[in-house]
């Protein structure tokens, strides 16, 4: 991989973090809910398109960042699908995403200074 691609494939993870902080919560919000509007319905239909659609590679966040953060992504994700919405289990995982996404952001933040 040189240079220029692994570059690339930094900032695709961070945009995916960075996003992920945001959809998931939503997700899980409109997982828990008994009755969707219509509009509800689309917005979860989309934020599940995102992720089933996206197949990350758990290793590349470890080679590239030194990170777990796409296999917790996707354990947040898949315990929301099967647990519609909060479950201890998801709580569990969405915190250990959080505190790792936390760590990430801090480190990019830091990059991004010097």
């Amino acid at each position: 991989m040189t240079i220029n691609e692994r570059i690339k494939a930094v900032h695709v993870i961070q945009r995916f973090v960075v996003m992920s902080r945001t959809l998931l919560p939503s997700f899980s919000e409109l997982m828990s809910k008994e009755n969707l509007s219509t509009s509800e319905k689309r917005k979860a239909k989309r934020i599940k398109n995102v992720y089933d659609s996206f197949k990350p590679n758990p290793e590349m966040s470890v080679a590239l960042v030194n990170s777990n953060i796409f296999q917790l992504i996707m354990e947040v994700y898949r315990n929301t699908v099967q647990k519609n919405g909060e479950s201890p289990e998801t709580f569990h995982v969405y915190d250990q995403f959080l505190q790792e996404s936390d760590r990430l952001l801090d480190v990019w933040n830091q990059h991004r200074m010097n």
